[in-house]
């Protein structure tokens, strides 16, 4: 008997297998490879809010965490997939300068935002007030670093294929799927969890995110460019751009609307030709209060869910994981802010039986 079976294979079901993996437990991960959120992300790992200046939600605690994985991650699969890239944070006027100048003074703000900035833009972008410095931050290079781990796997490792939720037995001591056994089940499935019928009650609202891939070969690949957009690159003369952010459109098709959004704070930004590759759309799956989704279900108590990183996985995942895995398999409590039992007064209604 398996200890987990895992549905889907995002960075949240990568991390949880990363974390049945280093104690030597039995899985199997079912995903059909398909075009998800977090192979179209920018792998952007970053604790700080630049749009406001502040840190991210336990920014720090998530970093310290998550780069030590990333760097061993590296050696088990003999590839780069993590790049240490400072974001340069360019500034829209004389106020936003004084902004960073405070903010950079802050005792958490100013391990990660240099205190001097420049007043003068890099080579391609076009802006009068030059720019800040965050350091410590990089990007994850996300497809590379799930592919490179598939071909690490065993074949009753990985069931390429999309999950029949009618198919999945509910017993007390186990499930069953397709006659395969396993103690849990963990949902890791990103926005399809709305068609979930265990855990559709959880406020998984979702955004839509279009974004561009482009190649400007004039543009340093040395840095992730923030202003507007993020300009993140991505090798041989090619940038992710974007990204749009609609909670109300959750259709997975490109839009004019988007394109031209997008364009529109790219042509203000950068003073360099470039040419569009590609025009891309994915859904989110963030949540009401801006928090994931991890726990138990209610009723069936060997289900469990690992959804809602949102804007942050890259950032997040590892140490969630790892929460994950101490509250089901060393019954420690998850944090209150990312527990689903938050919701249950409110949306709670399981409908199925054991059989």
């Amino acid at each position: 008997m398996k200890h987990s079976i895992i549905v889907g294979f995002g960075l949240a079901g990568f991390h949880y297998a990363q974390q049945l993996k280093a104690y030597d437990k039995e899985f199997l991960i079912i995903d059909k490879p398909q075009n998800s959120a977090s192979r179209n992300a920018a792998g952007i790992c970053n604790p700080t809010v630049l749009k406001r200046y502040t840190m991210a939600w336990k920014g720090v605690e998530f970093l310290n965490y998550a780069m030590p994985k990333y760097n061993s991650l590296e050696s088990d699969f003999k590839t780069t997939v993590f790049y240490p890239l400072p974001i340069h944070r360019y500034f829209f006027s004389a106020g936003e300068q004084n902004l960073w100048a405070v903010a950079s003074q802050d005792e958490v703000l100013n391990q990660f935002l240099e205190p001097t900035f420049k007043t003068k833009s890099t080579n391609g972008i076009q802006r009068n007030f030059g720019y800040g410095n965050v350091k410590g931050v990089g990007r994850l290079a996300i497809n590379k670093m799930l592919e490179a781990f598939l071909t690490l796997l065993n074949k009753d490792q990985n069931l390429e294929t999309t999950f029949d939720y009618e198919r999945l037995e509910i017993h007390r001591e186990k499930i069953v799927y397709n006659g395969i056994e396993a103690k849990n089940i963990i949902f890791c499935e990103g926005f399809g969890l709305k068609n979930n019928p265990w855990f559709n009650y959880l406020p998984l609202v979702g955004s839509k995110g279009e974004y561009l891939t482009i190649k400007a070969p004039e543009l340093s690949q040395k840095k992730i460019i923030k202003g507007g957009v993020f300009i993140s690159p991505i090798g041989e003369d090619l940038f992710w751009v974007g990204a749009t952010f609609n909670p109300h459109d959750k259709i997975k098709a490109t839009t004019k609307e988007g394109l031209k959004w997008i364009l529109t704070k790219l042509e203000k930004l950068v003073d360099t030709p470039f040419e569009i590759v590609h025009h891309g759309a994915q859904i989110r799956p963030t949540v009401i209060d801006r928090r994931p989704l991890l726990g138990q279900h209610p009723k069936y108590h060997n289900m469990y869910v690992f959804n809602g990183l949102g804007t942050r996985g890259v950032l997040m995942a590892p140490l969630l994981s790892k929460w994950l895995y101490d509250f089901i398999d060393f019954k420690k409590e998850l944090p209150e802010a990312v527990a689903i039992n938050r919701f249950e007064a409110y949306f709670c209604n399981p409908n199925k039986a054991y059989v």
